[in-house]
């Protein structure tokens, strides 16, 4: 019996961690971080050089949108290149794109010759001589600021090797935005005490010299990237003075569901890659990692033997009724409390219309298709070559 016991707390700490925990520490740790007086600075220092990759394919309803956002950068157009690796396209996005930037000296259209997202910033990687490279996806609207916020950050710390713009989706189902606000939430917090998790696709930046080219299994290119330079002992930035608006999101529970799917099992991959750093991990960062590793591979299971353990207890003896009484309620208490401080945390990042949301349908959504990207993992692989929303 006191196995079990024991067994069943260490259940309750680990889930109260995963969910709660974790977010009141780096929310409380936050509050005591100094202001940054580099913040409100309204240039950057100086203008490095940047190479701007965009991947793309078949993306002939998006090229418009994206060229002239481009074009909009507020940033030296002698400091700055951009390169369309296109991969392969069967429509007319080769052509309408080399037709809009013919004018444009530092705009460049390249076939790569090759499909997926990683071949494609792999065929121009090694050759860039940029101080910055700048991964931005065709879907991807970023704010004319965006690049000069994104240098600013790197500005700040020699450390920073990798910065990512703060992403917002657009068309997308309420759940989406929720389970995106949350998240953005959770990386700019992560930032202001240390290091942020991860970075997002849309549009992130990194130093060159972090690495000459992206593994050609990888899938997940801004999980990757994030935990090469944390793993490394460097940082990893959520800048959260610009914004980015992707345009293409799932729309329907089905695509969400099949979206959250996929990208569960690239981050999967990503975690298990680096697992063998771990010991030469900085401390802070072997809490993060260690966190991640338990809220997306471990806490689904653990999720389901808390519940069959409670299950037994509440059929046992009075004594094991109430340790289960408890324990519901410290979670339920938890959980309340949690969603205060996020409710709490949206309304002061105000990066768009604050929308008071359920978070019960994310949280039971999230945790389904992490249970079953968990238990698929060994049996389901992907590359960066997948049929786009």
């Amino acid at each position: 019996m006191f196995l079990s016991i024991s067994l069943y707390f260490i259940f309750l700490f680990l889930i109260w961690w995963a969910f709660c925990g974790y977010l009141y520490v780096i929310y409380l740790l936050s509050l005591f971080k100094g202001e940054d007086k580099n913040a409100s600075a309204s240039m950057v220092k100086s203008y490095p050089f940047i190479s701007i990759l965009v991947p793309c394919y078949n993306e002939e309803n998006l090229v418009e949108q994206k060229v002239d956002n481009l074009k909009q950068i507020n940033y030296p157009k002698d400091k700055f290149e951009v390169y369309f690796l296109d991969g392969l396209s069967s429509d007319t996005t080769y052509d309408k794109l080399t037709k809009l930037i013919k004018d444009s000296s530092n705009m460049k259209v390249l076939q790569t010759n090759c499909k997926g997202k990683i071949n494609q910033i792999n065929f121009i990687l090694p050759t860039l001589k940029s101080d910055i490279v700048l991964n931005t996806d065709m879907d991807a609207i970023m704010e004319p600021d965006t690049v000069q916020e994104l240098i600013k950050e790197f500005e700040k710390d020699t450390d920073i090797y990798v910065v990512g713009a703060y992403v917002a989706p657009q068309n997308c189902i309420n759940m989406e935005k929720h389970y995106w606000e949350t998240q953005n939430l959770q990386r700019v917090l992560e930032s202001k005490i240390y290091s942020a998790s991860a970075v997002m696709a849309p549009c992130y930046a990194f130093k060159r010299e972090l690495l000459s080219k992206f593994p050609e299994d990888c899938v997940a290119d801004d999980i990757y990237i994030s935990y090469l330079a944390n793993s490394l002992q460097k940082k990893t930035k959520y800048c959260d003075t610009t914004i980015v608006y992707e345009t293409r999101c799932p729309n329907t529970i089905e695509t969400l569901i099949q979206h959250k799917f996929r990208k569960a099992n690239a981050y999967i991959m990503e975690l298990l890659r680096f697992s063998y750093l771990l010991p030469k991990m900085s401390n802070k960062w072997k809490i993060i990692y260690t966190t991640k590793m338990l809220q997306i591979l471990f806490i689904p299971w653990i999720l389901v033997f808390f519940a069959l353990s409670s299950i037994s207890f509440l059929l046992s003896n009075p004594g094991t009724v109430k340790i289960a009484i408890f324990a519901f309620m410290f979670l339920l208490i938890s959980f309340v409390l949690a969603h205060y401080f996020v409710e709490k945390g949206r309304k002061q990042l105000e990066k768009s219309k604050y929308e008071k949301r359920s978070s019960i349908a994310v949280f039971l959504l999230t945790t389904l298709v992490l249970f079953f990207a968990g238990i698929t993992y060994p049996f389901f692989s992907q590359t960066s070559n997948y049929k786009k929303i």
